[in-house]
């Protein structure tokens, strides 16, 4: 089941619906405004912007007015749902996983959170980023629950010409054998370094 609060669609048993539901304001994550406080202030404007783990489109909205084209990923069906709702009709939409190799998978759910995590094969089609060979990515964001080692082991190639990736570390990248020094690493090797941060998210911009 899913409703709508603060303009956007949610699933009815996520914990973010439950604190809008009890007042509390919606708000982009802090990192997410310092970045469009960044990209205002300099002017930015992106040709190509990727949403992984996009969950309702919240993020995909935002940043929308900084891009010509917006592509999100989100493979969970409820939150897909919703995410097609959210979002203007210009944003591309996929009900797909990202990761580091293209197969089936199937997702856990947190009984808390209602996050989704990768558990193994199953019905639901992951991809990788240089898969899809998309060009002129300017800005990858990514929210996957700790999976976010994986996505990027799938876009080695794209990274090469990115300029700047957002992403989420609050540990849960345990799950899945890495952690987020080894996130970090991986990015600095790629080329990047950290722009800012606001727990649990940090922007990297290419050196």
């Amino acid at each position: 089941m899913i409703e709508k609060i603060n303009n956007f669609w949610v699933p009815s048993n996520d914990i973010h619906c439950k604190k809008w539901k009890e007042g509390d304001p919606f708000t982009q994550n802090k990192c997410l405004e310092k970045f469009i406080a960044h990209c205002k202030n300099k002017n930015l404007k992106f040709n190509h912007i990727l949403d992984i783990g996009a969950w309702v489109g919240t993020w995909s909205v935002a940043m929308n007015s900084f891009c010509g084209r917006v592509v999100a990923f989100e493979p969970d069906p409820v939150h897909y749902q919703c995410l097609v709702k959210n979002v203007p009709e210009d944003v591309e939409t996929h009900q797909l996983a990202v990761g580091s190799s293209n197969k089936m998978i199937s997702l856990s759910n947190d009984d808390f959170t209602q996050a989704k995590r990768v558990i193994g094969s199953g019905d639901i089609p992951m991809v990788t980023v240089d898969s899809l060979d998309m060009t002129d990515i300017d800005l990858i964001k990514i929210d996957v629950e700790g999976y976010e080692m994986e996505v990027l082991k799938g876009a080695i190639k794209t990274l090469e010409n990115t300029k700047y990736v957002m992403i989420e570390l609050n540990n849960n990248t345990k799950k899945y054998g890495a952690n987020n020094l080894e996130v970090e690493k991986f990015l600095n090797k790629a080329g990047f370094k950290v722009l800012f941060a606001h727990w649990p998210d940090k922007v990297f911009v290419r050196k």
